[in-house]
């Protein structure tokens, strides 16, 4: 079995404030899964964000929407170093926040970005066969 596609879920508080954040980001919108309560953002042609208000997201789970704690950091890949700085740029323009400096290890490069509701993102480049240990 293989996956074709990821759809990540987010609760927003302000899914004007999140949809601005995610085009920033190089998102598409897509219109036929966007409404006044939830933005669908294309991130390339594998990974969706699905934005939801907190009464939307709440009703496709019977848990507590959880607010304010870190439950994980989802990274995307970019082609270069270059590319990793227009976008975490981009983000923080749009009202994102970088939570760290950036990380240059030489065969990896990433930027931690923020969006307004505290979701962490990886935003990194690398060279697999740059990494100490790798085959030659």
């Amino acid at each position: 079995m293989a996956f074709t596609q990821i759809y990540v879920n987010l609760p927003v508080t302000d899914l004007d404030a999140s949809t601005s954040f995610y085009l920033a980001l190089g998102g598409v919108l897509n219109p036929q899964f966007t409404d006044e309560t939830s933005a669908q953002v294309a991130l390339g042609d594998v990974v969706s964000v699905q934005l939801m208000t907190h009464e939307q997201f709440g009703r496709f789970t019977s848990r507590p929407v959880a607010s304010g704690a870190i439950e994980s950091i989802l990274a995307l890949s970019a082609e270069s170093k270059e590319d990793v700085d227009r976008l975490a740029d981009a983000a923080v323009k749009a009202g994102g926040s970088e939570p760290r400096p950036a990380q240059d290890m030489g065969w990896l490069y990433n930027r931690a970005v923020d969006d307004p509701d505290g979701h962490s993102w990886e935003l990194l480049s690398f060279d697999a066969s740059a990494m100490p240990g790798a085959p030659e």
